[in-house]
């Protein structure tokens, strides 16, 4: 308890010079830490108290809750002889269901608005378990007075992102909480597998039509280097080539098209123009499930006109500076 105490106040006392010189160098302080301090500091969150809203409007019935509650209440077993929270949140940081392995804790986490509905992102409560995961796109173990607002400097919390298995982006926060004194190395371990198991179980939770759409993107994918859309009725799938060859606007009217290409056959290989003037070749095939079309899966290619009018040649799918979506 005393090594606890003397780290609290060494934590306490940077923070402090922190807020006073924003520039200063805090060899003491984990560096994940200090730059989490750092946009705590420029988000204007208060250290004094927590200041998050309540959502009213999340879908604590999704099939990422769904996914996620097995893993979850398994977690509660294993860290049962510890008043531990364990919480998943969406990719905003917006609690969607909490799980406790006692009622003292449920209560400080309640007081603290860690509930379902109330938002944790780093730029509202600072640094944390859930909006700092975010922030970072890594797993994090916060202990004590590393948390920015004092209001949890009594407090651990381990996060590990979800990421969805197609696109690897972040979908959710698994967050493990528990008093400072009771925290663990061994909670960021198990969070980390948790996480995991929670991707797993979104990969494996499809219908025919979805898993025929992925089975066929990850083939192709896995062939080339170059920007795979795989497209569906509900899905979009898309590797970092793809997501950084265009942007957002150009992207949305290329997934549009593919959709509409959808009914065109088995074979597709179409030539199309975005809003932005860029002109995009798609090479693929539908995907065929059952009696019907699971979704199309291309390769793409930007296109060069040639002086002359002649037949388009492609252009290397570099990225580009403005990319999104």
């Amino acid at each position: 308890m005393g090594d606890l105490l003397a780290r609290r106040r060494e934590l306490v006392s940077a923070r402090a010079e922190l807020l006073d010189r924003p520039d200063v160098a805090l060899p003491g302080v984990p560096g994940h830490v200090v730059a989490s301090w750092r946009r705590s500091i420029a988000g204007g969150v208060d250290p004094a108290m927590i200041v998050n809203r309540f959502h009213p409007d999340l879908d604590t019935g999704s099939r990422l809750v769904r996914c996620a509650r097995p893993v979850m209440e398994q977690l509660v077993e294993q860290v049962a002889g510890i008043g531990v929270c364990v919480a998943l949140t969406d990719h905003r940081a917006r609690l969607l269901v909490r799980l406790d392995t006692d009622a003292v804790i449920a209560r400080s986490a309640d007081v603290n608005a860690f509930a379902a509905g109330f938002g944790y992102a780093e730029g509202a409560v600072g640094t944390n378990g859930v909006g700092t995961v975010l922030e970072s796109g890594r797993p994090v173990h916060i202990v004590g007075a590393e948390h920015f607002v004092e209001q949890l400097h009594d407090y651990a919390c381990a996060g590990a992102p979800v990421r969805d298995p197609a696109t690897g982006r972040i979908e959710a926060v698994l967050d493990l909480s528990c008093r400072a004194e009771h925290s663990s190395p061994l909670l960021l371990s198990l969070v980390r597998s948790a996480a995991a198991r929670i991707s797993d179980a979104l990969l494996h939770d499809r219908d025919p039509a979805q898993q025929a759409l992925f089975d066929a993107y990850a083939r192709t994918e896995s062939r080339t280097r170059r920007a795979v859309l795989a497209v569906g009725r509900r899905t979009v799938l898309a590797n970092t080539a793809m997501q950084t060859l265009l942007d957002a606007g150009d992207h949305a009217a290329l997934t549009d098209h593919a959709r509409f290409l959808l009914l065109r056959g088995p074979g597709v290989d179409d030539r199309v123009d975005l809003p932005s003037g860029t002109r995009a070749r798609l090479r693929g095939a539908v995907v065929p499930v059952g009696g019907s079309v699971a979704g199309l899966v291309a390769v793409v290619t930007l296109l060069r006109e040639p002086d002359g009018g002649g037949p388009a040649g492609p252009v290397a799918a570099t990225p580009r500076s403005d990319a999104g979506g």
